[in-house]
């Protein structure tokens, strides 16, 4: 996930925390207590990492077969039956099925940034599934936008941003005369790439004539017009949508509290974390996610000059969360995020992602490979240092949330 705002965004959210400890092993209900601390792994375990959707899936397929999970497997429609080319939507299930508290952890909404999000998954099976309590239950979905995860774009095979395309389609979303504006400069490009440079000129000649906090809403809170160019939310639902809503209401359709991460990288420092909470503020749910994850909750704002977190539409997150209150769940989620690179680099991989996806018939297979290589690097960096950061602080954001589930009367708004 990108934001976007005065160009380049400094953002200076995140923690590094580690954490030694020991685990408790307690399963009756009444007597869970928190996990204070694990002695488990060392964080820094490149063996979560891949780099390759296949192998993300085999991975994340093995490691729940072995913590007892129950697995499911739904097959986009566009992709072979069987074998290592194959993709779709991969869950896992884990504890009893009418359980009052579910943990629900989601990767993929955009393609490149899987690998993180596939990571903590990982951690959650290998570190913590011994350890949860009698009635909870942790859900796990992996790969939601999996042509994007499987073809290496951000954006599903009709050019949409997933995470733009839960709105009501019977409402009018057309764009205004800006809108035009912003999206003809982001489609500028050439026979072997975007051309950057002069995107980001126009857009900051258009940000000092309209406001630079105005631009870029344009470009982050999705336009539903122009179907080849940025943050496209589509025209109807995606496949990814109908298939993840009808799970949703599947599977937590008995739950009571349901806490909701969707796991992205991005924004912030490089490797820190950055919480994009989108509960009202002043409502429980905003105090449970500050009570469990501190103040960086409240503070995403910071990642603008202008003070104000761009207008999102179409988040899978809060679609999540409608469906679970429907039922007459409580829910508190965040999407986080993981830091890569400067806001303007960051840029790039919007543009890298709109190129690829439209590319022209001439463009040869070795500038496509290079150009999706990089956008593979803009998003899942492949440092050691990078990986390090994550780890650590992913694991410790799974302990808070883990323990947050299991006190969830703690907070008060």
């Amino acid at each position: 996930m990108v934001m976007l705002c005065k160009l380049p965004i400094v953002a200076n959210l995140g923690q590094a925390l580690d954490l030694i400890s020991t685990c408790v092993t307690s399963l009756a209900a009444s007597e869970f207590k928190k996990v204070k601390s694990l002695m488990i792994t060392p964080a820094s375990d490149p063996s979560f990492w891949v780099r390759s959707y296949p192998n993300a899936r085999d991975r994340f397929r093995q490691f729940a077969q072995s913590a007892g999970g129950t697995t499911g497997f739904f097959r986009h429609p566009s992709a072979p039956i069987e074998g290592t080319q194959s993709f779709g939507i991969d869950t896992a299930w884990f504890g009893p099925r009418d359980a009052a508290n579910v943990l629900m952890m989601i990767s993929g909404t955009h393609g490149p940034e899987l690998f993180a999000g596939s990571a903590m998954q990982q951690i959650w099976m290998q570190d913590f599934s011994h350890f949860r309590s009698p009635n909870t239950a942790v859900f796990l979905v992996h790969g939601v936008n999996s042509y994007g995860c499987a073809k290496n774009r951000r954006t599903t095979e009709n050019n949409v941003d997933l995470n733009r395309n839960f709105i009501r389609f019977d409402s009018d979303h057309a764009g205004g005369a800006l809108t035009q504006k912003v999206q003809n400069a982001l489609s500028l490009g050439g026979s072997s790439g975007p051309y950057a440079r002069r995107v980001l000129t126009l857009l900051l000649l258009l940000g000092l004539r309209h406001g630079l906090a105005t631009v870029t809403n344009e470009i982050t809170a999705g336009q539903y017009s122009r179907h080849d160019g940025v943050g496209f939310g589509g025209n109807a639902p995606e496949w990814s949508n109908t298939t993840l809503c009808d799970l949703w209401r599947d599977r937590l359709s008995q739950a009571r509290r349901v806490a909701i991460i969707d796991w992205h990288t991005g924004i912030g420092g490089y490797g820190d974390p950055s919480f994009l909470c989108f509960e009202a503020p002043g409502s429980l749910g905003f105090a449970r996610a500050v009570d469990w994850w501190g103040d960086a909750v409240a503070q995403s704002a910071d990642h603008f000059d202008a003070g104000v977190r761009p207008s999102y539409n179409g988040l899978l997150i809060r679609a999540a969360q409608e469906i679970a209150q429907t039922t007459g769940a409580e829910t508190t989620g965040a999407v986080i995020e993981f830091g890569t690179y400067p806001n303007k680099q960051m840029l790039r991989g919007l543009l890298l992602d709109r190129w690829l996806q439209h590319a022209p018939p001439t463009t040869s297979e070795a500038v496509k490979t290079k150009l999706e290589n990089d956008l593979l690097r803009l998003f899942c960096p492949d440092d050691r240092q990078w990986q390090q950061r994550v780890l650590q602080a992913g694991r410790h954001i799974i302990h808070q949330t883990v323990e947050g589930l299991n006190n969830w009367d703690g907070a008060t708004a």
